[in-house]
């Protein structure tokens, strides 16, 4: 009898450790499957990051070179057009590469768990002005700005009117600076086509006018004087 009425093992406390178990590693489950999920996004976004800054390099001489041909066609406001452009991508590109470079560290910060909301943020941040960069002034848009067209015309006015808040002060006078660099660079190229004149080059000797043959002026006005 005393046997059927001893105490048994106490299973509840056993399962409720196994249980508290379980969720530990849940958790360090899901914490590594975050992890690996922002590693990934990060991966990727890196990834399209140096897609778009080796496309960059080519546009950005192409930008140049449409720069000096509305210089020469003496349309100065659509070369800047097209330097702003240049500028405000160089910007995004570098301002891409901060907020995923902030979230690599995050990343391997030992606060990740804390720090979820501001890396997926981060993430977000960066994806979106990645997304943006090629967005509104695509390489075909330049081609535009080289038409003189009414469509083009709205063409210009509207990237203008979206690079109006994205540059500063400061990046309005270096825009100027580089154009102007590229109009004095294009004018010494000009002056360098012209033809000199060879320096042992001889002016040809005037005739020499016989002495005789000169009358003063006051001599031809003279007239005779009556008896």
């Amino acid at each position: 009898m005393g046997g059927v009425f001893s105490k048994k093992t106490p299973a509840p406390a056993t399962n409720a450790a196994a249980e508290r178990h379980a969720a530990n590693r849940a958790k360090a489950q899901q914490q590594v499957s975050s992890k690996d999920k922002a590693m990934l996004e990060l991966k990727a976004s890196r990834d399209r990051l140096k897609k778009y800054q080796k496309a960059l390099e080519a546009e950005s001489a192409t930008l140049e070179s449409k720069a000096r041909q509305l210089l020469a066609k003496k349309q100065k406001d659509r070369a800047m057009l097209c330097l702003k452009m240049r500028k405000f991508k160089l910007q995004q590109i570098e301002q891409a590469d901060t907020h995923l470079l902030n979230v690599h560290q995050m990343i391997g910060s030992v606060e990740w768990e804390s720090q979820q909301l501001q890396i997926f943020e981060g993430l977000k941040a960066g994806n979106s002005v990645l997304d943006a960069i090629h967005k509104e002034m695509t390489i075909e848009a330049v081609e535009d700005l080289m038409l003189e067209t009414q469509e083009a015309q709205a063409h210009a006015d509207e990237i203008s009117r979206i690079l109006g808040g994205a540059l500063s002060t400061q990046d309005e006078d270096a825009v100027l600076a580089e154009l102007a660099e590229i109009e004095a660079a294009e004018t010494a190229a000009l002056e360098a086509q012209l033809p000199i004149a060879p320096d042992d080059v001889l002016v040809a000797a005037l005739p020499e006018v016989p002495a005789a043959s000169v009358v003063a002026p006051a001599a031809r006005r003279a007239k005779p004087v009556l008896a």
